[in-house]
């Protein structure tokens, strides 16, 4: 049976024959597969952005379609193909939402899409197949073996029977949270350390150092390829002095939401792991987000983003059995995740978040950016900050398509934007500025995709 392996976004790969598909999940980026069935060569290129944001040499010239695009074809040739007789297909370029489709500014998806077939046109590389544009998530596949390719919507399910759904009872959901394997008490006494921002690292340490299997955690995280780091880091006391506070704290609140992901299985996750790399991905956007707009403390920010979807863990095993149901209401009739899980199972997971996060006494500003993080324009206590887990995660669900079920309320956008004062024109030096290669190295290739 093939291996499944993601190419992640602002990334390309190009290979010989291998039984192996490639695959790129999109949204609002494009994907490129060329092929050249002659010289038995093929890769797929993955691509947020039509071109660089300002003048100079571009720090990551694989994130856009006028530096990578004609590097991912140089690259095609080094291996032995030539563009006479290259295929390319191409998929994405999504709009940001219906209530966005007006703005250029916002058509980022539009925009590396011409770019794009410039490029191609211009190369006189020949195009079989373009589906770009829209709303939908899609699925670009290259087939390493048998050199075909294929564009489809985001996943594909049997039709949905009628009687099918049931929806859980109040008494079931409350046992599902009381199931819930709760974080240590380590975990939940440095969350509430740093949603009151009153915390130090030499404190977060000592808090580690007590508890062996977070210890074992953080670790293992600080010698991941996700850290790179060239010195083994054999202790938390070593690992504080070579990675810096910033990285060993961020490192520290992942291990623990690593412990609570564990427990959902396939209702929120196309792949094994994608509703915790999503939830990772979306800390790392939401603290780069806080250190650019200066409204909100980065750990807090970080920590934010980890949590904002904890209430899907109570709710996974339900989603499980309306999978179906579920894709077909988000991607396919672009209702948001929130409204979807209402609907369908009578709670969604922000509630549900918001009880456990009650549960475990989780400060206030924390609790109400896992609450309102579809609906920011109902926060009160840190407007600031549930403004940016919501943008982070929409910019997540957007750019950097994990595999894990969601979408968002695109109407709350504007005012988002307004609130953290951002332009639309600068949504795209926020994407540019994200290191996609980091956030790639969170997920390993996939070889049980759906």
């Amino acid at each position: 049976m093939p291996y499944t392996e993601y190419v992640g976004t602002g990334s390309l790969s190009v290979r010989g024959p291998q039984d192996v598909i490639l695959v790129a999940l999109l949204a609002s980026c494009v994907g490129v597969a060329v092929v050249d069935r002659t010289a038995r060569v093929g890769g797929l290129f993955h691509v947020p952005l039509p071109e660089p944001i300002g003048s100079g040499n571009p720090w990551q010239p694989e994130s856009y379609a006028s530096t990578g695009l004609p590097l991912f074809l140089d690259t095609l040739c080094k291996a032995g193909a030539q563009k006479k007789r290259m295929e390319a297909f191409v998929a994405g370029g999504a709009l940001l939402g219906k209530a966005l489709e007006h703005n250029l500014d916002l058509d980022l998806g539009g925009q590396t899409a011409d770019v794009v077939m410039d490029i191609l046109n211009r190369e006189s590389i020949r195009i079989r197949q373009s589906e770009t544009g829209g709303l939908y998530n899609m699925r670009l596949s290259l087939d390493l073996n048998t050199w075909e390719c294929t564009i489809k919507p985001f996943i594909l399910y049997p039709p949905i029977l009628k009687g099918q759904v049931e929806k859980p009872t109040a008494e079931e959901i409350n046992l599902a949270i009381a199931r819930v394997q709760p974080i240590p008490q380590v975990a939940i006494k440095i969350v509430r350390m740093i949603g009151n921002n009153r915390y130090s690292l030499q404190d977060v340490a000592a808090e580690v150092r007590q508890d062996q299997i977070i210890a074992a955690k953080v670790l293992r995280l600080c010698n991941s390829a996700f850290i790179g780091c060239d010195s083994h880091i054999d202790s938390v006391d070593h690992g504080l002095v070579i990675l810096g506070e910033r990285m060993f704290l961020l490192l520290v609140m992942s291990s623990f939401m690593e412990v609570l992901f564990a427990e959902s299985g396939r209702g929120y996750s196309l792949c094994k792991g994608s509703l915790y790399h999503h939830t990772v991905g979306t800390a790392l956007v939401a603290e780069k987000l806080a250190r650019i707009t200066g409204l909100a403390t980065p750990a807090v920010a970080y920590t934010a983003g980890l949590m904002h979807d904890i209430g899907k863990v109570v709710l996974d095993r339900f989603v499980t059995g309306n999978v179906p149901l579920f894709y077909r209401r988000t991607q396919e009739e672009i209702i948001d995740l929130e409204q979807a899980e209402i609907e369908i199972l009578g709670i969604g997971h922000t509630e549900a978040g918001v009880r456990l996060a009650r549960l475990w006494s989780i400060p206030q500003n924390l609790t109400e950016a896992i609450q309102y993080h579809h609906q920011p324009e109902k926060a009160i206590i840190d407007p600031e900050l549930t403004n940016i887990v919501y943008l982070a995660d929409f910019i997540l669900s957007h750019f950097w398509v994990s595999g894990a079920l969601e979408r968002q309320n695109t109407g709350s956008l504007a005012a988002c934007l307004k609130r953290l004062g951002i332009s639309f024109s600068q949504m795209s030096n926020i994407v540019d500025s994200i290191s996609w290669t980091a956030l790639n190295s969170l997920r390993p290739p996939c070889s049980d995709l759906l």
